[in-house]
């Protein structure tokens, strides 16, 4: 069974689940209700990122009012970053949704998936992905990863800057091939750049 297009947020609870969503891309409008035809066009929007861009919506005026929405009003949440984008030009199409999401998807600072990883390696920039390879449960990896966080939140506005960060528990069988390949360690932190077309890197020690 598919899942609904768009997760409806009603309550402190589940606002405070959507808070802690921070390595993704993630959008949230503030609506009337679900017969309202500009909710409609933010789920027509949805269904066409499943599953890979997550999309949630209130109805409600006391989580719209801390998340800082006004009625009809879509916020865009880029990984790892403080705070989201307004979307401007409300109450949107769902054709100026879409476009927006497909101009602002590649996010300064990515986290690769499981799930996505084949999508996320092919959206790269002429060929090239910065690769950061960082345990998140090391104290080492972790705080390795809050200056990658610092540094995608400076450069939040360069479109050229593209940091594809693999957290190696998520890939416990891929960890032999890459340290192979990219004559790596990956006890440790490590960055470099990857030639995606014929997977040669460059990975300062």
């Amino acid at each position: 069974l598919l899942e609904d297009p768009v997760e409806i947020i009603n309550s402190k609870l589940e606002l405070q689940a959507f808070d802690q969503i921070d390595d993704e891309i993630k959008l949230i409008g503030y609506f009337k209700g679900e017969d309202s035809e500009h909710f409609k066009a933010f789920e027509e929007a949805a269904e066409q990122f499943q599953p890979y861009v997550k999309f949630f919506a209130t109805f409600d005026k006391g989580v719209a009012k801390k998340l800082g929405l006004k009625m009809n009003e879509v916020d865009f949440y880029e990984p790892f970053m403080d705070e989201p984008v307004h979307i401007p030009d409300k109450p949107y199409s769902e054709e100026e949704l879409v476009d927006f999401v497909r101009e602002h998807r590649r996010a300064t600072l990515r986290k690769l998936r499981p799930e996505d990883m084949f999508e996320t390696w092919e959206d790269d920039m002429e060929g090239i992905h910065i690769v950061a390879f960082a345990e998140e449960d090391d104290p080492d990896g972790f705080e390795f990863l809050e200056i990658l966080k610092q540094v995608a939140r400076d450069n939040t506005d360069n479109p050229d800057l593209s940091i594809v960060w693999i957290d190696p528990d998520d890939f416990p069988l891929l960890i032999t091939y890459w340290e192979k390949t990219f004559k790596i360690d990956l006890f440790r932190p490590q960055i470099g750049v990857v030639n995606v077309t014929d997977v040669s890197s460059t990975c300062p020690e």
